[in-house]
């Protein structure tokens, strides 16, 4: 069974908030749950989720993945973003690529 972390792999170890488990638990819930995004998902991780206001009453989650990964992500990057709009209702949802910073 997996955990949310095993879908986050932040730098220096450092300790997930709140907010980036439940992103890490949802994308684990579409893998197990649709088809489609279990070989998709099945080896993908993300580096961390930062949730910004985009105006008074809008807001985006921005999830943070490995530049290495980016390709992978952008194949199903459609259909990921819509169904984590649906969990995350009321908000919109930004998948970035970060490279390491040296």
């Amino acid at each position: 069974m997996y955990t949310s972390r095993k879908k986050i792999h932040k730098d220096n170890d450092a300790e997930p908030t709140e907010f980036e488990e439940t992103v890490a638990q949802a994308l684990i819930d579409l893998e197990t749950s649709n088809q489609d995004f279990k070989t998709e998902l099945q080896d993908r991780f993300i580096n961390s989720v930062v949730q910004r206001d985009i105006s008074r009453n809008r807001k985006a989650v921005v999830i943070y993945v490995p530049y290495r990964l980016r390709k992978a992500f952008r194949k199903v990057h459609l259909h990921l973003d819509r169904e984590l709009e649906k969990i995350f209702s009321g908000k919109d949802v930004v998948v970035l690529a970060t490279r390491r910073s040296s």
